[in-house]
């Protein structure tokens, strides 16, 4: 049987070398660090990894290890740090006293009634470095786990992880946007709870995720991701973990979900992560979802907030840009997604002001963005459907649809599809083809609302509304109707959930209709 002894060298030698010492007088493979400069490791962090994972983890316990195993701040004996939260880690992946391939051993001078949860859960066995009492009860303990639950427990644990693994390499054999990539992605997270594999290959299951525009899904696999990195400390190189799954992950469904104070405060976490860790890509893309987030809340601010928004995007903008320029030259991708996003913010200040400049300093952005962006890629369709905007700005209809009609046909990503038909009924609307716009906003509405976006699906539905609200409900709203609402309810989510409930109000009322009390419904929902 394989053991590793684990222990703080500070407190906790004497009792680790008689531990060792008994186990190998009876025929047990064990290994510790006194072992380390026969072997000598390229890598210690790496050797104490493959240890613990692929071991039998003996805790020697000590003062000093309870310290290590219960913060991640104790930082006298960084090594012990290192390996007891891998032990920790592993004993969070059992869950559970019996069969678990971690076994405390406390020595007499330790009371076992003091020792933290993540130990009492767990078989305690006595010890005495001394007299070696307890020796024969641990032997005894070590043949059982190795045929009975132990050898069981670890079989299923390393069986989860290949099994993770392979799904994993399947979803990256095929396209982000393929049904078949999109299916292992909901499967491995509705069985990635406490996956550290999932966690690693976050940035595969993500991109997957938001091919399809699945707000939902995101969320669900950031939630998942984030509480696994929470529970154990990261292996070296994982640090900003955490900050990808919080700049891609919780900050980008946040954003769809239109709670932007709190897609602010995590973006900006997410890149304080990374810098940390010196993840420089994870920090910049930190700092262009927060300058987007800024640029969303400008759009929505009352005049007198919008400078400050509009400033700090300004600023987030300019640092994103520059460190991906480091990082990958002055023709990366990168900085083509931020040409873009320059090229929206111009087009918010133009229709802002009116200025006719800004709006060709962002048809110049765009221009920037195309030609570093590759075809037939999410941003570069993104950039698309911002061009036909720039069209409806510039009152090129015509062309403008012809963008947004391109992407329509040829893109894979149902995000960017519902944007296009959304963006289309707006220039169809330009040039009075209501029926065709109102079945362009009728499909946009139906396909943001099964991506989870919920926001852009009412902002849909009340474009509607306004039209030709009897498409909708059974009754048609007055543009009086129309402007009450809109002055009650800034959120088209509240306004839709008023509409509705006073439809249901007038369908359970017989005789006349009544007049609606928009205060008073706005009031009921937005309070529901």
């Amino acid at each position: 049987m394989a053991i590793f002894v684990s222990y703080s060298s500070s407190d906790g030698g004497l009792a680790a070398s008689a531990v060792v010492g008994a186990l190998r007088s009876r025929g047990f493979d064990v290994l510790w660090d006194g072992d380390l400069p026969i072997i000598r490791p390229l890598s210690i962090p790496a050797w104490m990894e493959t240890a613990v994972r692929d071991r039998t983890v003996l805790v020697i316990v000590s003062d000093d290890y309870v310290k290590a195993l219960q913060s991640n701040d104790f930082v006298e004996r960084r090594g012990v740090r290192y390996e007891a939260g891998l032990v920790r880690h592993k004993i969070y992946h059992h869950g559970g006293a019996n069969g678990c391939a971690v076994m405390p051993v406390v020595p007499p001078d330790v009371d076992a009634n003091a020792l933290p949860s993540v130990l009492q859960q767990l078989v305690l066995h006595r010890f005495d470095p001394g007299t070696r009492l307890g020796e024969e009860e641990l032997v005894r303990s070590l043949g059982a786990l190795e045929v009975g639950n132990g050898g069981e427990v670890m079989q299923v644990e390393q069986g989860v992880a290949h099994r993770t693994r392979l799904m994993l390499a399947d979803l990256e054999a095929h396209p982000p946007s393929s049904e078949l990539a999109y299916r292992l992605a909901h499967e491995l997270v509705e069985q990635g709870e406490s996956d550290l594999e999932l966690a690693r290959a976050f940035d595969s299951v993500v991109g997957v995720a938001k091919a399809h525009g699945d707000v939902r899904l995101v969320s669900r696999l950031s939630q998942v991701c984030l509480k696994t990195l929470s529970s154990t400390s990261p292996l070296k190189g994982e640090g900003s973990l955490m900050a990808k799954v919080l700049v891609s992950g919780k900050a980008w469904h946040l954003l769809r979900e239109h709670r932007f104070s709190q897609a602010a405060s995590v973006a900006e976490e997410g890149t304080q992560i990374a810098k940390k860790y010196r993840d420089l890509p994870t920090a910049a893309r930190g700092q262009r979802a927060h300058a987007r987030v800024f640029l969303h809340m400008a759009m929505e601010a009352m005049p007198y907030d919008r400078e400050f928004y509009l400033r700090n995007c300004e600023h987030l903008l300019i640092l994103a840009t520059t460190s991906f320029r480091s990082i990958g030259g002055p023709t990366s991708e990168e900085v083509g997604v931020c040409a873009s996003l320059h090229a929206e913010k111009q087009l918010l200040l133009h229709e802002m002001t009116g200025d006719r400049d800004l709006l060709a300093a962002a048809w110049e952005s765009a221009g920037v963005a195309e030609g570093l962006l590759t075809p037939g890629t999410e941003p570069y369709h993104w950039l698309t459907v911002l061009q036909a905007r720039l069209c409806l700005a510039a009152r090129k209809y015509n062309e403008g649809k012809e963008f947004v009609t391109s992407v329509i046909a040829t893109a894979d990503y149902p995000e960017v599809v519902a944007r296009s038909r959304q963006v289309r009924a707006d220039l169809l609307l330009a040039t009075r083809e209501k029926s065709e716009a109102l079945r362009d906003l009728l499909d946009a509405e139906e396909q943001f609302r099964m991506l989870g976006c919920d926001y852009a699906a009412a902002s849909c539905w009340w474009t509607i509304a306004k039209i030709d609200s009897t498409k909708l409900v059974g009754f048609r709203l007055s543009a009086a109707d129309v402007q009450r609402l809109e002055d009650l309810a800034p959120d088209p989510r509240d306004r839709r959930l008023a509409v509705l409930a006073h439809e249901l109000r007038t369908a359970n009322r017989l005789g006349r209709r009544c007049v609606p009390d928009w205060a008073c419904l706005v009031d009921r929902v937005q309070h529901a």
